[in-house]
């Protein structure tokens, strides 16, 4: 059962499309905006991909409560997950989506590695991330009482945790006894990863598991009770990039310009420059298609869905 589906982007998309069509922003800060637009689509894309997989295969179950992008606080560390699945043997399944179009390298100490251009470049350790994702949910769930108790005593989770990259990207990895890379899936992998773990397990194990296992009704209450600490955040990138809506948005039309534009504002009907009437028209959802000036652009805050 699917308890949070993943929230849309598209305000967090929109907004760096209009930091990128500002008409007089830095070519620096442009480049900035266009980067991390680059980023953001292409990790939601990811999100998108292992959702698919999951929802497919778990998402009828009863057996099975499936939470994607949550993004929870507690005692002032934040966690923001991707995809959160847990069965009637309390084993929660952290995963970390990583989307990269050509191929990962992993180093035999563990360093991560993605294909940019004729090169790599590192980036975080997404095996890392999950081991603090783990700790913030671990503190979560036991100072917040969220899991059932038999006898007085809260049942005690399992925390397994992987890393989903694209079906797609090439996965060049040390050889076992240098570095385990055994939580970095492909995301179709998944299913059958679930499906050895559980025939994998030893007979202590699964008697251990049974003395645990909770009803259907509990499992979708406790997605729900962890559900409910979800905060999320909405990036402002004009502070990350250090842009004043004000200052950034200002271009005057020069008195050569106003004899020579085609261009007025829809609301005051002022002459515009066809640089700021273009701003207007490429972000058409955000303006219904009309031009305006900066000032009466005030009136068209960023569209959130």
């Amino acid at each position: 059962m699917i308890i949070k589906e993943k929230a849309p982007i598209d305000a967090n998309i929109e907004q760096l499309k209009t930091i990128i069509n500002l008409p007089n922003l830095s070519e620096a800060k442009v480049l900035r905006a266009k980067t991390e637009l680059k980023r953001l689509t292409s990790g939601n894309q990811g999100e998108k991909d292992s959702a698919y997989f999951i929802d497919f295969y778990y998402k009828n179950s009863p057996n099975w409560a499936i939470i994607h992008d949550l993004r929870i606080e507690h005692n002032g560390l934040v966690a923001q997950i991707d995809h959160i699945l847990i069965n009637r043997f309390l084993d929660f399944y952290i995963l970390e989506t990583k989307h990269y179009a050509r191929s990962i390298k992993i180093t035999e100490h563990g360093e991560f590695l993605v294909s940019f251009q004729k090169s790599y470049r590192a980036i975080e350790s997404p095996i890392e991330q999950n081991k603090r994702h783990i700790k913030v949910l671990k503190n979560l769930l036991q100072g917040e009482e969220i899991l059932p108790k038999r006898l007085g005593i809260p049942l005690q989770p399992h925390f397994l945790a992987y890393v989903l990259v694209s079906p797609k990207s090439r996965v060049i990895r040390p050889k076992a006894k240098d570095f385990k890379t055994d939580a970095v899936i492909k995301s179709d992998e998944f299913y059958k990863q679930t499906r050895d773990n559980l025939n994998n397990e030893s007979i202590l194990t699964t008697l251990g598991s049974i003395t645990k296992i909770i009803s259907s009704e509990s499992l979708q209450q406790i997605a729900k009770n962890l559900v409910s600490y979800h905060r999320p955040s909405q990036f402002d990138y004009y502070k990350k990039f250090s842009i004043s809506r004000e200052r950034d948005n200002q271009h005057p039309v020069s008195i050569e310009q106003t004899k020579k534009t085609k261009y007025y504002c829809y609301c005051c009907k002022q002459p515009i420059s066809k640089k700021v009437a273009m701003f207007c028209f490429n972000n058409k959802i955000r303006f219904d298609g009309k031009a305006y000036c900066f000032d009466c652009q005030k009136q068209f805050p960023l569209k959130s869905s």
